[in-house]
């Protein structure tokens, strides 16, 4: 009887094993909206959303996800968020993002910004990605070139 019982157990183990296939990198897509909701010269708080693909073929849910903001490889801000989001299965979905800026390392990237006309805008950190209950640490890695005109 013990041995039936082990043999199920097994089967059940590698039939949860080999159901799960390997999961595919959320892509991201870009950024979608950019508010300012507190503006000073020495700390600002920026609100954006950004748009990301699920390109599995299954949902999940996202959450406690922290990370810093680079300007041309310069750290500019950090963003912590505690939120619970749901991630559809291959749609398209929008991570709103409370960032909180340095200035300081702002206002240094802008003479290289208006000679460039371009920047280099990077992401990285962690959060956990999940289904049912069951969270696992994902990287958060993204970068874009953002042109600026001034004029």
């Amino acid at each position: 009887m013990k041995r039936f019982q082990f043999g199920i157990l097994v089967l059940l183990v590698w039939g949860t094993i080999s159901s799960c296939g390997k999961m595919k990198d959320l892509e991201f897509l870009r950024v979608a909206s950019f508010n300012f909701d507190n503006l000073s010269f020495s700390k600002s708080t920026v609100r954006m959303e950004l748009a990301y693909y699920n390109p599995n073929n299954f949902s999940l849910r996202l959450k406690d996800a922290e990370f810093d903001v680079f300007l041309d490889d310069r750290k500019v801000g950090h963003s912590l968020q505690d939120t619970l989001i749901d991630i559809p299965a291959r749609d398209t979905f929008y991570f709103p993002v409370k960032l909180d800026v340095d200035m300081g390392h702002v206002f240094q990237n802008i003479l290289g910004a208006l000679t460039n006309k371009e920047v280099t805008i990077k992401a990285s950190g962690n959060c956990k990605v999940g289904k049912k209950g069951i969270f696992l640490p994902f990287p958060i890695k993204c970068e874009t070139k953002q042109k600026l005109d001034f004029l």
